[in-house]
């Protein structure tokens, strides 16, 4: 019996060397969880409503709608295509879908430059050749009318197109035989708008109603 009390005294003492009060008025420090999730990342800017698009990269092809030159207007429809011009001296450029060397180039020199109508009818036929050696300018087709108020001097030509400025495409790729040339002069506000569209006769006469259609659309600003 007394190795019993003895036994308990001890196992009393143990329990109260071992046991720290606990303060109700301070809770307990909090743990950081195992294992936690990486802070979320910022989210990306968004475009406030009607911001500015971004600008199209370099190259790219340029935006459709009414192109304007030399005071003028125009607008361009199917298979014409709107294209980046090759050269910075071009107002404009267009291909024909489905055809790589058709080309419609659009030049203006500013006001006053560009020289005269005939001059320049002249050398665009110059730029045409007959199987037969015969003399383009005699079987080209010519017509003087205006647009709108606008005066347009018009030429038609068929042969081999042998180059010149205004058709890049034909000088890297050589001459076009059974091409076709469709030109129009404008002279505008200020000054002459030469429009010159090339290429091979199917693809030409594809896209003849098309440019008849932007000659029909040409309009003082």
């Amino acid at each position: 019996m007394r190795t019993y009390l003895v036994l308990n005294c001890l196992l009393l003492l143990a329990c109260s060397r071992n046991s720290t009060p606990i303060d109700s008025t301070q809770p307990p420090p909090a743990a950081a969880p195992a294992n936690a999730p990486p802070a979320a990342l910022p989210a990306a800017p968004t475009s406030a409503p009607g911001a500015a698009a971004p600008a199209a990269p370099p190259g790219a092809a340029p935006a459709t709608g009414p192109a304007r030159a030399g005071g003028l207007t125009w607008s361009a429809k199917a298979p014409l295509q709107a294209r980046t011009p090759k050269s910075s001296m071009r107002a404009a450029e267009y291909g024909i879908e489905g055809d790589a060397q058709s080309e419609l180039t659009v030049f203006y020199f500013g006001v006053g430059q560009g020289g005269a109508v005939e001059a320049n009818v002249t050398r665009w036929l110059g730029q045409m050749t007959q199987p037969d050696g015969s003399d383009t300018a005699k079987q080209a087709k010519r017509d003087e009318t205006k647009v709108n108020g606008i005066p347009v001097a018009t030429v038609e030509a068929h042969g081999t197109f042998t180059g010149g400025m205004g058709m890049a495409a034909a000088a890297s790729s050589g001459p076009i035989p059974n091409a076709i040339m469709l030109g129009a002069i404008a002279t505008g506000p200020q000054g002459p708008v030469f429009f010159k569209l090339v290429g091979p006769a199917e693809a030409v006469d594809r896209a003849r109603p098309a440019f008849d259609a932007l000659v029909a659309s040409l309009h003082a600003e």
